[in-house]
């Protein structure tokens, strides 16, 4: 059972981090050559996708996580460091998320949906940033999740 647990909470992290990465530094530079409303239209389509998976990652992670420190670690009080990093780093991030899809993008999706590319690509921005932010947590907490123990 471990090993299932184990093997599911990494791979919505590889999905997360990963997908964040991969929006960043592939698909955000390639996108930038074409024009603002096709650039929009195209993060609309794309952002929709991945929050949907996003949306299972958010509630896989915690529950993945949760179980295998209750059932396998005796709970979390005298945990080591990086297990406690690892936790406030993820709710840090699951926070950002939801005030990601909540604030900037909805504001984006209903932009998209009154055509006004303008102020959808202004609302693209701040989900830029934000994304930004969660993947630098991200990659952090990958780090800390694997090396902590090693650290002590």
């Amino acid at each position: 059972m471990l090993a299932a647990l184990l093997a599911i909470h990494l791979l919505a992290v590889v999905i997360w981090v990963g997908g964040m990465f991969f929006a960043h530094f592939m698909l955000r530079p390639s996108a930038n050559d074409l024009e603002l409303e096709s650039r929009v239209l195209l993060w609309s389509r794309v952002l929709r996708r991945f929050f949907a998976v996003v949306w299972g990652v958010v509630l896989v992670l915690p529950v993945t996580g949760y179980a295998m420190i209750l059932l396998y670690l005796d709970g979390l009080a005298g945990q080591p460091l990086h297990i406690h990093l690892m936790q406030g780093m993820a709710w840090t991030m699951i926070a950002l998320f939801v005030y990601l899809y909540t604030g900037p993008y909805r504001r984006m999706q209903w932009m998209v949906g009154q055509l006004l590319f303008p102020e959808a690509g202004l609302y693209l921005g701040r989900i830029r940033t934000v994304v930004t932010i969660n993947m630098a947590i991200g990659i952090m907490t990958v780090v800390v999740a694997s090396a902590g123990r090693y650290l002590s």
